[in-house]
Formats: C-alpha cells, structure tokens, sequence
C-alpha cells in the first residue's frame, strides 16, 4: 500500500521550491490578491498617502482661514488663497478627488465640512458687524 501524499499548505508549497520559483509565484499570488491591499504595504505608497495628507490639510487650512484674525495689510493676499482653496475643493476635476483617494478620505465629506465651516464663519461675521 502506499501512503497518500498530504497537499501542502501554502506556506509549504514556498519552502520546496527552487528561489527563481518562489518569487515567480509570490508575484503571481500577489497579482490575485487585491492589488490596493498589496500597494499599502509598501513604503512608497505610505509616501504617497502622506504626501496626499499634507495637500489636503494645507487647502483646508487655507480655506477655513478666518479673514477677522489676519492683519489688515495681509488680508488681500488671504482671501486670493481662500477662494483659490475653495475653488479646488469645490471642484469635480481629478485634482481634489484624486488626492482624497490617495489619502483614503472622502471628498464628499470635506466639501460638506468645508460648507458648514464656511456657513458658521459668514455666521461670526455677520454678528462682529451687529456688535460693532
């Protein structure tokens, strides 16, 4: 009689292979594999997300400026970078919602964020003039 052979387990099939077999399969079974899965490990694509971060809070930061705090003779330029900022988040074209993706947030949320931000601050604004 003679004795069946146990199909090897994954992890085994690579430990009886030749090395140039192991990396064919290994990049085989990582092309099966969800190819955005298989990107966030590498450091290259954490790079990226960082990158994307960095974009995104710097228009955030630009567009939620309150104009009230700014120096009077700087303000002209604030405002330049204020509506530029809310132009790109506002826009449909593939630089905002590329960058969201990248960073793995939602466009749709910052633009509804960003709305109500803005709503609140006209808000503070239209009471600075009542008080005055």
């Amino acid at each position: 009689m003679r004795a069946e052979k146990k199909p090897l387990k994954f992890p085994e099939i690579f430990l009886r292979l030749p090395g140039f077999l192991c990396y064919y399969y290994s990049v085989g079974f990582n092309r099966l594999a969800n190819s955005h899965d298989v990107r966030k490990a590498q450091p290259e694509y954490r790079s990226e997300r960082n990158l994307a971060v960095a974009i995104l809070k710097q228009a955030w930061q630009e567009a939620i400026v309150d104009l009230y705090i700014v120096k009077e003779s700087s303000r002209k330029d604030y405002v330049q970078l204020k509506e530029k900022a809310i132009d790109w988040i506002s826009s449909d074209d593939d630089g905002f919602p590329f960058w969201c993706e990248l960073a793995e947030i939602d466009h749709i949320a910052i633009r509804q964020r960003l709305s109500y931000k803005l709503k609140c601050q006209k808000k503070a604004a239209f009471l600075r003039t009542l008080s005055a």
